[in-house]
């Protein structure tokens, strides 16, 4: 067993001369995913970005009055001022008339059974355990029954896939500060420049100013990066490039409802809607549940667990609440004070623009095999989680987690396989 971790832990802490090592459990085996699962993952990436097109283009209709302006003041919610209302209006106006796209380029769906899209991040975290686990799953073959089914590493991948969207060397900046994971980013983008991606911070003769790609964590990061007003200039002339744009969109997770709204509704094909859980925003005073029935939140509370089948979900732009598994609660579990105390908060942040969704709760539990440091092979049943990785052309990959808990995350007993 010792070997198996010596190697996790060595990719990371010789290359960046850290003492942190693979914080997770290595799968027992390569995930096994059944054909046509893997083409519904290839195939939603145009439903993906389908549904980024409309409702880019819902928002500026909002922002231009030519639309409901509830649409857009949901999204622009809690912003400040300098960023809100007139700069996004100006912004996607912009986007339109130059041709340019505002959707992100490499992000990471989280789908709670193959097929249901919680959530899309962009970049998203674990691009890292994607490259750990191809490399471990790659050099121990022969004990884990055969080779992830991806043709290369995450790195090489993103790398390849870079160079086609810029048309040009890569040249990037990546702004850390917002990154969940510090040390498994920072070993991304080492692995990435050994396929030939130049970094500024990294590269001789790559100055801030040659920087041709620009990857940020958050659309507050990209709104104080220091050489933002330099950057958005050339952005506008098509000369850089954003992996996340500067649009607060696709940074936040208001926008999951719009397939379901009944404001919005009618703007999304029947394939798009398939592709998310039923989702929908928590009004005090008018919840509507994926059934069509109509209560207020206390109704909503008394109901028994077994229909309060949702998962709450912040929705904002507040990074202290919209990051990793914060602000994500099951209400099937929610009893007594805690209750009472989510009650409140959402009646009172309602009234600020602070928003929450409730999204219908699907979950697979599977029996799973998996590496211990401590105790060797060991085996569990947990909740998973499914994540497609994409790039500009599509799929590079699938993560698979396990958790024996109803939140799957990174946390240290998250089992990771790659498919």
């Amino acid at each position: 067993m010792d070997r198996y971790f010596s190697f996790l832990d060595n990719q990371i802490n010789d290359l960046l001369r850290v003492d942190i090592g693979f914080s997770t459990c290595p799968a027992a085996d390569i995930y096994p995913l059944q054909p046509e699962v893997m083409q519904g993952y290839q195939k939603r990436h145009e439903l993906i970005q389908k549904f980024q097109d409309i409702t880019s283009d819902l928002f500026l209709a909002s922002l231009a009055q030519e639309a409901d302006p509830a649409i857009a003041g949901l999204i622009i919610n809690e912003l400040p001022q300098s960023f809100g209302w007139n700069w996004h209006k100006e912004l996607h106006e912009r986007a339109r008339e130059m041709e340019i796209s505002l959707q992100p380029a490499f992000f990471r769906t989280d789908e709670v059974v193959p097929g249901k899209i919680s959530e899309i991040q962009s970049p998203g975290s674990l691009w890292c355990q994607c490259e750990q686990l191809y490399s471990f799953y790659e050099h121990f073959s022969q004990d884990f029954k055969g080779k992830p089914v991806f043709p290369g590493s995450m790195a090489g991948q993103f790398a390849r896939d870079l160079k086609k969207h810029l048309d040009d060397q890569p040249l990037v900046h990546h702004l850390l500060d917002n990154a969940s994971v510090q040390s498994g980013m920072r070993f991304f983008l080492q692995r990435t420049r050994d396929h030939g991606v130049r970094y500024f911070g990294y590269d001789k003769d790559v100055s801030a100013y040659d920087c041709n790609f620009i990857r940020a964590h958050a659309f507050h990061g990209l709104m104080s990066d220091n050489y933002f007003k330099t950057r958005f200039d050339a952005w506008q002339n098509k000369w850089l490039h954003y992996d996340l744009p500067p649009s607060i969109v696709f940074d936040e997770k208001i926008p999951l409802i719009f397939p379901f709204w009944e404001k919005t509704r009618d703007m999304y094909p029947d394939e798009i809607r398939e592709i998310f859980p039923y989702t929908t925003l928590v009004d005090p005073e008018n919840i509507v549940l994926e059934d069509g029935e109509h209560m207020d939140i206390h109704e909503f509370f008394q109901l028994p667990r077994k229909r309060r089948d949702y998962f709450l979900k912040y929705a904002g732009c507040d990074l202290d609440a919209n990051w990793g598994s914060k602000g994500v609660y099951s209400m099937q579990a929610m009893t007594g004070n805690t209750a009472g105390r989510i009650k409140s908060l959402l009646t009172e942040g309602y009234k600020h623009n602070r928003y929450w969704i409730l999204q219908k709760s699907y979950s697979v539990k599977e029996d799973i095999a998996y590496l211990d440091r401590s105790s060797g092979l060991q085996e569990t049943t947990a909740t998973a989680k499914y994540s497609g990785f994409y790039g500009p052309s599509g799929l590079m990959g699938i993560l698979v987690m396990h958790r024996p808990f109803y939140k799957v995350h990174g946390a240290g007993d998250t089992i990771v396989s790659l498919c």
